[in-house]
């Protein structure tokens, strides 16, 4: 399937470079971005138009790819950068991300698998196409509410769980250190529970412990492995962040 792509008249004034870009360079070009591609970039277009044709309105739309770069529409709202900003934990926001999440979810049942190269790997069970970094930091607000998402970049087929408990991991938040305005893990289970009502899910609070802490393992070693191939020796330094967050969960009681 072919979803019709939107047309775009180039714009007239340079890239602007974008706050974020952990792993990569990004820039606005007028109503587009451009970023770095990849050989999974052909993948990542072909799913986010699969999202469009399933009423997956707030996605970025792929509009092609220009040498080593692609370009996409661009999501105009407030994305928060670190240190996340106080309002980012409001509890509305997290039924809105769980709602916005088990749409995405839903929308991808279908999508072909076949010779896929994707840039994360593949977990089982392969329910749906999980964003994979579906977090405050790649969310964009407008007015206090939830309005799109962006960087599927990483994107790939896994379990429901996988994106429900890495959002509540940055979301509730689950981690040892969080910034002073950011709920306390007194408040875990019971904000981690409404995330898991709007979306739907019977998961508990110990599945999702349980997720966090091995996708936690898991961003630590993916950390290790980007930080020798880019060449960005701070992502060590987040590789150990990781692994102290999910050595804290390991050890929660509460």
């Amino acid at each position: 399937m072919n979803a019709e792509r939107p047309t775009v008249i180039p714009p007239a004034m340079p890239p602007i470079i974008l706050a974020g870009g952990n792993m990569n360079e990004v820039s606005r070009d007028g109503d587009t971005v451009l970023r770095t591609g990849g050989p999974w970039t052909p993948t990542v277009h072909a799913y986010l138009d699969y999202l469009a044709l399933a009423g997956v309105t707030w996605a970025p739309r792929p509009l092609g790819v220009e040498g080593d770069r692609e370009r996409l529409t661009f999501i105009d709202g407030d994305v928060p950068v670190y240190p996340l900003p106080e309002w980012v934990w409001a509890e509305r926001l997290l039924t809105e991300g769980a709602q916005f999440l088990r749409q995405l979810h839903d929308a991808s049942i279908g999508f072909a698998l076949d010779d896929r190269i994707w840039q994360s790997r593949a977990k089982v069970p392969s329910e749906v196409i999980c964003h994979n970094d579906f977090a405050p930091h790649n969310l964009a607000f407008a007015d206090g509410h939830l309005i799109g998402a962006i960087d599927f970049d990483m994107c790939s087929p896994g379990p429901r769980l996988w994106d429900l408990a890495y959002f509540a991991t940055r979301s509730v938040p689950l981690t040892g250190t969080t910034p002073p305005t950011a709920p306390g893990m007194e408040h875990a289970r019971r904000r981690t529970q409404l995330i898991l009502d709007a979306y739907g899910s019977d998961a508990t609070w110990a599945d999702v412990l349980r997720v966090a802490i091995i996708r936690l393992h898991d961003l630590a070693e993916m950390s290790r492995l980007k930080a020798d191939e880019l060449g960005k020796p701070h992502l060590l330094d987040e590789a150990e962040e990781y692994a102290r967050d999910a050595a804290f969960l390991a050890a929660w009681n509460g």
